[in-house]
């Protein structure tokens, strides 16, 4: 089970090849989740540079995606995703949210369509979707890992990324889980909430929520989960004033917590 960073565009005012370096400079970070929006140039160009630090640095990519994109742009970006795996040497793992409507039998019916047409038409032995568990948010009524357990149990293709964040922000216990449920995992979401509601906080070890982190990354490691564990902070609220503060700040925040767990 190894650790690994959230990253999106608030990270690329540092260059691919420096933030991998800063990356490598932390004990047990071992790699990214990116997630860019495809539609920017500037994006995209940064994630192709960057794949190449990763290979050089022996770090591991996995890919954060959009459910709103129209399935044929989906498939677009999974091809270049192909080609990432064919360079890595690896199967990249891709998360993506449910999709949802005005109800909840909408957003089911929505989502089994959505990710049934996408596997059907990619590289499975490349690419492994993961469908994340959400909580709802003001305004969206989300799918919670209740709703999405039989889209996933009824899809070989299909795998679980299990936000214990979400788990929390919903005051949820974090280890009730389906076994079934629980053989299913190939991603983890790590992340805390504030007092405002405030959702992708980092985790420092004042916080409300340690014990229930600490809780639900045991209770994997216990069960024998052997998959990655991304931190998914909102960098901006991480402790420091440069961007490269607050990437050094989140890297020790991913630190202290994977060392409870020896990975």
């Amino acid at each position: 089970m190894k650790s690994l960073m959230s990253i999106n565009n608030k990270f690329m005012e540092v260059s691919p090849k420096n933030l991998a370096l800063m990356i490598t400079k932390s004990e047990y970070t071992k790699g990214i989740e990116i997630y860019v929006d495809i539609n920017v140039e500037e994006e995209v160009n940064y994630l192709d540079e960057l794949i190449y630090e990763l290979k050089r640095n022996d770090l591991i990519l996995q890919i954060h995606g959009n459910s709103e994109l129209p399935l044929e742009r989906q498939l677009e970006y999974f091809k270049k995703i192909e080609s990432y795996s064919d360079y890595l040497g690896y199967p990249i793992v891709v998360t993506l949210h449910s999709l949802f409507d005005e109800d909840k039998d909408q957003s089911l019916k929505k989502t089994v369509d959505y990710m049934g047409n996408l596997i059907n038409k990619i590289d499975n032995n490349k690419i492994i979707i993961c469908l994340e568990n959400l909580n709802d948010t003001p305004g969206l009524d989300r799918l919670e890992k209740e709703y999405i357990t039989p889209i996933i149990l009824n899809d070989e293709s299909l795998y679980f990324t299990y936000d214990i964040g979400h788990e929390i922000a919903d005051h949820g216990n974090v280890t009730n889980l389906n076994g079934y449920m629980i053989e299913e995992i190939r991603n983890v979401h790590i992340h805390t909430s504030d007092k405002k509601g405030n959702d992708h906080m980092p985790i420092y070890e004042n916080d409300d929520n340690w014990e229930d982190v600490l809780k639900g990354i045991l209770f994997l490691v216990n069960n024998k989960y052997e998959y990655n564990i991304v931190y998914e902070y909102n960098l901006l609220e991480c402790h420091g004033k440069t961007i490269e503060e607050k990437i050094n700040s989140y890297l020790e925040s991913i630190d202290i917590i994977s060392k409870h767990y020896g990975k």
